[in-house]
C-alpha cells in the first residue's frame, strides 16, 4: 500500500474513532430528533451540512435536489459514500417502547425513528470522513459524503439528480444501509405497473345496460397472479414476483363502474427493463381487454425541484471479482482480522440508480441491523456505528490500492 504502514494506519484510525465517538453519538442523536419524512428533509440536511463543516471537509454544499454533500480531497477519482436522511412516517407512536423522536440511549444502543434506516449510516459516513481528514493523509482518491434525500419513496431519484443534473459522477459508490457490519453486493429491483380495464358505466338500478369493469378485472387479476410461476429467475436472487397491491375505480357507489385499475408491485432480478416487464404483462392481459403502463412517479425535493420519473428501480449485482468488493473485503480483514460476510439485500436502496441504471460499481456496508428497519423497535448499536466509521476511514486507502 503506497508508503503507508498499514498497522500504524489502522491504529491511528481506531484512536481517532474513539476520540470522536461522543461527537458522533451527539450528531446521530440530533438527526434522530428531527422529523424528516420524505420530501421534508430540510432540517436534517442543514444539520448535516453544519457537521460536515465542523469536521473540516474541503468542500461542503447542497445540490439542486437538496442532498447534503461534503468532500475530502481534490482528486478527480471520487468514492461516494451514500446514506439517506429521510424516514418512513410514524404509524402509531403508542407502539414504540421509547418516543421515536427523542433519541434515547440505553445500554449502548440508540433508539429512535431512522436510527436503523438510515441516520446511523449518515453519522458513520460523516465521521469516517472526519477520521480521514484528521489523519491528514492522501489515500489516492477523494471521498464525497452524501446525506441523501427522497430514498424511502423514490430510491435513486436524488442520486440521479446529483449525477445527471449536477454533474458529479463517482468512480464507485458505498451505501451505508443496514448490513450489520457485513458486505452487500446487490439486491432485486422493483417497479410499479398499472393495469386497467374499461367497462361501460350505467346506473346501478339498471346494471344490464352497463358492463361492470370490476367483474372484467377478476380474470385479469387471476392471470397476473399466475404469471408468478413464469417470471425471470436469477441464480443469486431467485425468481422475481409480483403482487396486486391496490385496486381503484370511479367513486360512484350507485353506478356500474366504467373502469377499474389495479397496481402491481413487481420485484425484479438484474437485467429486467421497463420494456421487458410491460411486454410480458401485455402478452397476458391484452387478450383480456386490459392495458398496461409503468406510471410516472411524482417526486418533489424539499428544495422545490420536481424529479418526476418512471416508477422503475432496477436490480443489480456487483461482480465477485470487482475491485470495489476486493477493497471492501481487504478493509474488513485489515480491521478485524477475519473475512467479511458477503450477501445481498432483501430490500431496495439508492443502488437502483448508481448500479442498476448508471452502471457505477456499488457496494453496501453499514452498522445497522436489517431486522429493526421500518419497525417500532428502530435502533442501532453505537459501538457498531463507531466500527463502521473506522471502515469508511480505511476504505479509500484500500480502494485506491486495488485500482493500481
Amino acid at each position: 500500500m503506497k508508503n503507508y504502514d498499514l498497522q500504524k494506519l489502522t491504529q491511528q484510525i481506531e484512536q481517532a474513532a474513539e476520540a470522536m465517538f461522543p461527537d458522533m453519538v451527539d450528531f446521530l442523536a440530533d438527526l434522530v430528533r428531527l422529523r424528516t419524512y420524505t420530501g421534508e428533509e430540510g432540517p436534517a440536511v442543514e444539520r448535516t451540512l453544519a457537521e460536515l463543516r465542523a469536521i473540516g471537509c474541503d468542500k461542503v454544499w447542497m445540490d439542486s435536489a437538496g442532498n447534503a454533500l461534503g468532500q475530502i480531497g481534490a482528486h478527480e477519482r471520487i468514492l461516494l459514500y451514500n446514506a439517506h436522511l429521510d424516514t418512513n412516517e410514524i404509524a402509531d407512536e403508542k407502539e414504540w417502547q421509547y418516543p421515536p423522536l427523542e433519541a434515547v440511549v440505553k445500554d449502548g444502543t440508540l433508539y429512535g425513528l431512522g436510527a436503523s434506516d438510515c441516520k446511523a449510516g449518515v453519522a458513520a459516513i460523516v465521521y469516517g470522513a472526519a477520521i480521514l481528514k484528521k489523519l491528514g493523509l492522501d489515500p489516492g482518491c477523494s471521498v464525497v459524503v452524501m446525506g441523501a434525500t427522497l430514498e424511502e419513496d423514490a430510491e435513486g431519484f436524488a442520486l440521479r439528480s446529483l449525477v445527471e443534473r449536477d454533474g458529479l459522477r463517482p468512480e464507485a459508490v458505498l451505501l451505508a444501509e443496514a448490513t450489520d457490519l457485513t458486505l452487500r453486493r446487490g439486491h432485486r429491483g422493483r417497479c410499479e405497473a398499472r393495469v386497467r380495464v374499461k367497462g361501460k358505466a350505467a346506473h346501478a338500478s339498471t346494471p344490464q345496460l352497463g358492463e361492470n369493469a370490476i367483474l372484467k378485472m377478476l380474470s385479469v387479476i387471476e392471470a397476473v397472479e399466475k404469471m408468478n410461476a413464469t417470471l425471470p429467475v436469477d441464480p443469486t436472487f431467485g425468481q422475481g414476483n409480483q403482487v396486486v397491491t391496490l385496486i381503484a375505480g370511479p367513486r360512484t357507489p350507485n353506478s356500474v363502474p366504467g373502469w377499474c385499475e389495479i397496481a402491481l408491485d413487481r420485484r425484479l432480478v438484474p437485467g429486467e427493463t421497463p420494456a421487458s416487464v410491460t411486454e410480458a404483462l401485455r402478452s397476458v392481459v391484452e387478450p383480456l381487454g386490459a392495458t398496461v403502463e409503468i406510471p410516472i412517479q411524482a417526486v418533489r425535493a424539499h428544495t422545490g425541484l420536481n424529479l418526476d420519473n418512471q416508477a422503475f428501480f432496477p436490480g443489480w449485482l456487483l461482480a465477485e471479482g470487482s475491485h470495489l468488493l476486493a477493497a471492501g473485503q481487504a478493509t474488513y480483514q485489515t480491521l478485524w482480522k477475519k473475512p467479511a460476510e458477503v450477501a445481498v439485500w432483501k430490500f431496495s436502496t439508492d443502488g437502483t440508480y448508481s448500479a442498476g441504471a448508471a452502471g457505477i460499481p456499488t457496494l453496501g456496508f453499514g452498522p445497522q441491523e436489517e431486522k429493526y428497519v421500518h419497525t417500532p423497535e428502530d435502533q442501532v448499536n453505537l459501538e457498531k456505528v463507531k466500527k463502521a466509521a473506522m471502515f469508511y476511514a480505511l476504505m479509500p486507502f484500500m480502494y485506491a490500492n486495488q485500482k493500481i
